[in-house]
């Protein structure tokens, strides 16, 4: 019972903190570098020298948004981790599938009344 209400509200915590740093916008941001590299690669007009400079100054972008998303990733696993070492079973609980679906679950409930809620104010 303390992990379905663990659960809950570590579900409510991490989606909340996955839209304060605005997790999505920096995943984009990354595809977006990506595209831009893709797309160099097919102009034939521009010199080699300036490919290499974009293309430098691009993956050092990529590398800078590329370290967030893993900060951010590590973060929310440290999370997890140390909730599991004050709650032994929490970690099980969480990776079995019906853990998973209960997750999943929540996510979307949460997700549908904060959209709600904001959606009236």
């Amino acid at each position: 019972m303390i992990n379905h209400i663990l659960l809950v509200f570590s579900s409510i915590i991490i989606y909340e903190f996955i839209r304060y740093i605005k997790f999505i916008n920096i995943i984009k941001s990354n595809l977006r570098i990506y595209q831009k590299i893709l797309r160099l690669f097919e102009y034939k007009r521009v010199s080699d020298f300036r490919k290499e400079k974009l293309i430098f100054n691009y993956s050092k972008k990529l590398f800078l948004v590329s370290i967030k998303i893993v900060v951010i990733l590590i973060s929310i696993i440290i999370f997890i981790i140390i909730l599991n070492l004050l709650f032994n079973s929490y970690l099980n609980f969480v990776i079995s599938i019906f853990g998973i679906i209960e997750l999943s679950i929540i996510f979307l409930t949460y997700h549908l009344i904060r959209k709600k809620l904001y959606a009236k104010l």
